[in-house]
């Protein structure tokens, strides 16, 4: 799951050690998953050592970032959030489009029932993904992570990570270029770096 890769990152970007409890897919949902996300009945959730439950990726990495400022552990090179408020909300902004149209767009690729739909998919894929160029450029401040830092990624490096799988999957199965030099350079070097870094 790319969104449970997210918290996944989150924590270990944090140095915060966890257990992993696979939860099988399936149609039927496990009792543990559905008593720990009973509104949504999805993955991930970050169980608690109290027992509550904190569910949806990007709201784990909110509490994780929250749970490290407030306890004194966020160095300004670690941070998953800015500390200006202008730039954290533009971080959830363009979180929020990475989930709402880049990533459906991307799933569309290979879900499309017809050529047709695939190859608008790809078109809307990468019109969002030349959004994100722009936002690249804006956000980073000319450094290596959208975070505005060489050091860590921070929450929407976190957001778009995650799919780079998914996306260099989808590139290779369906011959298309998604994220390269030429169309999009920033992101096709944050993509490699992103994938190099050590968390």
């Amino acid at each position: 799951s790319p969104f449970t890769a997210r918290a996944r990152l989150a924590l270990d970007l944090r140095g915060v050690a966890y257990e992993l409890l696979d939860e099988p897919l399936g149609p039927k949902k496990s009792d543990r998953l559905l008593a720990a996300n009973p509104v949504y009945g999805k993955i991930p959730v970050l169980l608690l050592p109290d027992g509550r439950a904190i569910c949806e990726s990007i709201i784990i990495i909110q509490y994780i970032e929250d749970v490290a400022r407030e306890s004194g552990g966020a160095e300004a090179g670690s941070l998953l959030l800015p500390d200006d408020p202008y730039e954290r909300a533009m971080h959830r902004f363009w979180t929020a489009f990475i989930d709402d149209k880049f990533w459906p767009a991307l799933d569309a690729v290979s879900l499309a029932p017809t050529p047709g739909a695939r190859a608008q998919a790809a078109e809307d894929t990468r019109a969002a993904l030349s959004l994100l160029e722009e936002a690249f450029k804006d956000r980073s401040n000319g450094r290596a992570f959208f975070s505005g830092g060489d050091a860590a990624p921070g929450l929407l490096d976190l957001a778009l990570g995650c799919f780079l799988p998914a996306l260099r999957a989808c590139e290779r199965l369906h011959g298309l270029s998604l994220i390269d030099a030429s169309a999009t350079p920033l992101l096709d070097g944050w993509s490699q770096r992103f994938a190099a870094h050590p968390a």
